[in-house]
């Protein structure tokens, strides 16, 4: 079978099948061969679906803005960890420095016990018949008033009297005293340079207070 005019190319065909071409169509209605070859065409010709691409969005007016707001950010995030307050252990306390005095002075409470004759510093646990002292570090300076109480889950007690001592390496508060019972205790020192503390319940971490929890074996 042959064409009854000018053939038409077969990749020209293949162009008609995916996008109409009216010249093409009017030839294909008058001529048997070029309508053969585009009836296999389109017969195997398998079109791919179109590639999607993705939508470019604008980008906001915000955009400059993002380094100036990190840096903002950073800033901030410094400025918290600059002005966070040092938590201080609370066998560790720091109090003013007196009549007319500037800043403060840290404080570190210790623990002495006395068990069949030993005496050991390194301990935090009682039991029947043990005796404790407690001692002061601090640098020189104002006399201290340090008034010593002992607190477990039903009572406060105040086992020694207030005393005025100086700073110094591990000075110790005059008295000695026991614990009972099978309740850890908490042991805290007031201190306050100028008056005798008030005899209220110790609070650890407050400033002026240090404290140590002994605990039963």
């Amino acid at each position: 079978m042959s064409c009854i005019g000018q053939p038409i190319s077969w990749l020209r065909l293949e162009t008609h099948a995916i996008q109409r071409d009216v010249a093409v169509e009017q030839h294909l209605a008058v001529c048997p061969a070029c309508s053969a070859s585009f009836a296999e065409i389109a017969d195997d010709l398998v079109a791919l679906p179109p590639l999607a691409v993705p939508e470019r969005k604008p980008k906001s007016w915000l955009w400059w803005l993002a380094p100036a707001m990190t840096a903002v950010v950073a800033a901030a995030i410094v400025l918290v960890v600059i002005r966070r307050p040092t938590v201080l252990p609370d066998h560790v306390t720091t109090v003013k420095g007196g009549k007319g005095g500037e800043g403060g002075r840290q404080v570190v409470l210790g623990a002495v016990r006395e068990r069949a004759g030993v005496i050991r510093r390194d301990v935090a646990t009682f039991t029947s018949g043990d005796r404790w002292k407690l001692t002061l570090t601090c640098e020189p300076g104002p006399f201290l008033w340090a008034d010593v109480a002992v607190v477990d889950p039903k009572s406060v007690d105040h086992p020694l009297a207030p005393a005025q001592l100086s700073c110094g390496n591990q000075v110790a508060i005059p008295g000695a005293f026991e614990i009972t019972g099978r309740d850890a205790n908490i042991v805290c020192v007031v201190l306050d340079p100028d008056v005798i503390p008030a005899r209220t319940t110790p609070v650890p971490g407050t400033p002026g207070t240090a404290c140590l929890t002994l605990t039963p074996e």
